[in-house]
C-alpha cells in the first residue's frame, strides 16, 4: 500500500461524489440513486477528463439504457421476448470486451439494461420517465466531475503497456449469459425490486474466466458491498431523527466521503479498486433509502441480508460453473 496521499486525487472524488449525491436528495429525481451509481463509478476509474474522454465512458450506458428502453416499450407484453433479447445483448457485449479494463466497464451498461428490464415490469414510473433520470444523471456527473478536475487537476496517468487483446471463449461466454440470464429470469418472475442490486456482483463475478478469480470477486464483493451495508446502517443510526437537517446530513456524508476517498489515493491496484467498491456499497443504501423522512435501516438490512444470500449462492455454485478444483492454482488473479 502506498503511503503518499494524492490530496487532488482525494478532493476530486469527494467533491464529486458527495455533490452529486446531494443533487439526487435535492432534485427529487425518480432514481436519485443513479447520482451515486454514476459518479463513484466513473471517479474512481476516469483517466481522460476531457469532455471527449467524459462523453466516451458513458456512451454504452446511454445507448443500452436507450435500447433497453425501447425494447422494453415494444415487447410489454411479452417478457419471455425481452429476457431472450436481454440474453443476446448480454453475449454481444461480453464478447466485445477484449480487455480486463474492457470486461469491468461491462458493469454500468449491463446492469443499467437489467435495471430498465425489471424496472418496466414492477414499478408504475414510465419508460421515458426513467430515461430523463439517466440523462439528467448523466449531465450532472459530467459537470461536476469536470470541475472537480478543473480545482483539482489529476497528475497524468502512468504509461501502462498495451493490455492483451483476447475474445471470451464459449465456456466463458455461456458462463456469462447463463449467470446474468438466470439472475434476471429470477428478477422477472419474482417481484422483489430490491434485489436488483445484487447483480453487480454477479455481472463482476461471471466476468472471471477462472475459478480462484471468482472466488476473489466473490470475497471481495463480502467485505465492500455487505459492509458497506453494515458501514451505512452506522452512518443512519448516528444521523437517526437528524436526516431532514439538510447541512448536518451533507457534512456527515462529505466526511464519510473523504474518509474512503483518502484510503483510495493512499492504495493501489486491487486495493484501490476494493476501497472504491466500499465506497460504493455504503453510498447506495444511504442514496436509496435515506430520505427526508424516511430512517431506511430496515431497508438497508435487507439489502444486506440479499447480497450475502446471492454470493452464498454464487460460491455454491462455483464447482457447477467451473467443475472440479482444476485450477486452485491460480488463487488470487483479478482480470
Amino acid at each position: 500500500m502506498n503511503t503518499a496521499t494524492d490530496w487532488n486525487e482525494v478532493g476530486r472524488i469527494t467533491g464529486t461524489v458527495s455533490l452529486c449525491m446531494l443533487l439526487g436528495h435535492l432534485l427529487n429525481l425518480g432514481s436519485p440513486v443513479y447520482l451515486a451509481l454514476f459518479p463513484i463509478l466513473s471517479v474512481t476509474k476516469a483517466r481522460d477528463y476531457s469532455w471527449r474522454g467524459l462523453a466516451r465512458m458513458f456512451r454504452p450506458v446511454l445507448i443500452w439504457a436507450t435500447a433497453a428502453v425501447i425494447t422494453v416499450e415494444l415487447f410489454a407484453n411479452h417478457p419471455y421476448v425481452v429476457w431472450a433479447i436481454s440474453l443476446m445483448v448480454f453475449d454481444q457485449l461480453h464478447a466485445r470486451a477484449t480487455t480486463p479494463m474492457a470486461r469491468n466497464a461491462l458493469v454500468l451498461p449491463v446492469f443499467n439494461w437489467i435495471m430498465m428490464v425489471v424496472f418496466a415490469q414492477n414499478l408504475p414510473a414510465t419508460m421515458p420517465d426513467r430515461l430523463h433520470d439517466i440523462v439528467l444523471s448523466l449531465l450532472i456527473t459530467m459537470v461536476v466531475m469536470k470541475t472537480f478536475a478543473w480545482w483539482f487537476p489529476p497528475s497524468p496517468a502512468p504509461v501502462s503497456a498495451p493490455a492483451k487483446h483476447q475474445r471470451p471463449d464459449y465456456a466463458a461466454r455461456l458462463r456469462f449469459v447463463v449467470l446474468l440470464g438466470g439472475g434476471l429470469a429470477f428478477l422477472m418472475i419474482v417481484d422483489m425490486i430490491s434485489a436488483t442490486f445484487c447483480m453487480v456482483p454477479v455481472i463482476l463475478a461471471a466476468t472471471q474466466t477462472e475459478r480462484g478469480a471468482f472466488m476473489a470477486v466473490l470475497r471481495d464483493r463480502l467485505l465492500a458491498q455487505v459492509g458497506g451495508c453494515a458501514l451505512a446502517m452506522v452512518f443512519m443510526l448516528l444521523l437517526a431523527g437528524q436526516q431532514s437537517l439538510l447541512p448536518l446530513f451533507a457534512l456527515g456524508q462529505t466526511l464519510l466521503v473523504f474518509v474512503f476517498a483518502r484510503q483510495i489515493s493512499r492504495s493501489s491496484g486491487e486495493d484501490k479498486a476494493l476501497h472504491g467498491d466500499a465506497l460504493l456499497g455504503i453510498a447506495l443504501p444511504i442514496q436509496l433509502y435515506m430520505g427526508v423522512n424516511d430512517f431506511g435501516l430496515s431497508s438497508a438490512l435487507q439489502r444486506g441480508w440479499q447480497l450475502s444470500v446471492t454470493l452464498f449462492v454464487l460460491a455454491a455454485l462455483a464447482g457447477l460453473i467451473f467443475g472440479k478444483i482444476q485450477d486452485e492454482s491460480v488463487h488470487h488473479h483479478h482480470s
